[in-house]
């Protein structure tokens, strides 16, 4: 295999472009300000933010970033007891976390688990509300109800919520509680207890960008 150094490759005419007919292979980083793509490139690792890149193959996993909620007691509030939307006022916030979307062009998945209880006699009910900066209504809520006669005293809560790209500036993600005083505290025995270490109970909140 031979080996060729210039400094730049131009078309015949000195200003046009090279058309590669059977493909480049190239070993190493590869910077380009423009690039025009007719049908498909191949890699094994792409760099940068792909905030400037369009016409993502629909279903494509783009980024995935992950949030920890931390164990914390909280102050006890509720959601209204009826068929009403919870609202961004209602409840105890115990997360709040600034996200970009990398692209307009793709759908945000959001996944948490979360352990709602009670450290103390404050609740049977528990629920959890998903909720953005810029709208006052609640996103997705998801809920449970313990006895306290079984000893338990809280849920292990699930959320899943789809929401569009809004573009690639900033929005607030937050998440409230309803019912409870402590956030992934330990379920044994009985109320919520500082069982096993602070870090082993910490649990996610997650973001996928799948192309659109």
């Amino acid at each position: 295999m031979s080996e060729v150094r210039v400094e730049n490759i131009t078309g015949e005419t000195g200003v046009d472009a090279v058309n590669f007919t059977k493909g480049i292979n190239v070993t190493g980083v590869a910077t380009a300000t423009n690039i025009s793509v007719g049908s498909s490139v191949t890699a094994g690792t792409l760099f940068g933010n792909a905030a400037g890149v369009t016409n993502f193959a629909g279903g494509k996993l783009l980024k995935k970033t992950s949030y920890t909620i931390n164990r914390q007691t909280i102050s006890a509030s509720t959601f209204p007891n009826d068929d009403t939307i919870p609202q961004i006022t209602e409840g105890t916030e115990f997360f709040s976390q600034a996200y970009t979307p990398s692209t307009a062009n793709c759908d945000l998945y959001i996944f948490v688990n979360c352990r709602i209880s009670e450290a103390s006699n404050v609740g049977n009910e528990m629920a959890m509300g998903l909720f953005i900066n810029d709208n006052t209504d609640c996103l997705r809520v998801v809920s449970g109800y313990t006895s306290g006669v079984t000893n338990v005293h809280g849920n292990n809560l699930f959320l899943i919520h789809r929401i569009a790209s809004w573009g690639v500036s900033a929005k607030t993600f937050s998440l409230r509680a309803h019912g409870g005083n402590a956030i992934n505290y330990a379920g044994a025995n009985g109320y919520g207890q500082a069982y096993y270490g602070d870090a082993t109970h910490a649990t996610f909140f997650i973001i996928e960008e799948i192309a659109t």
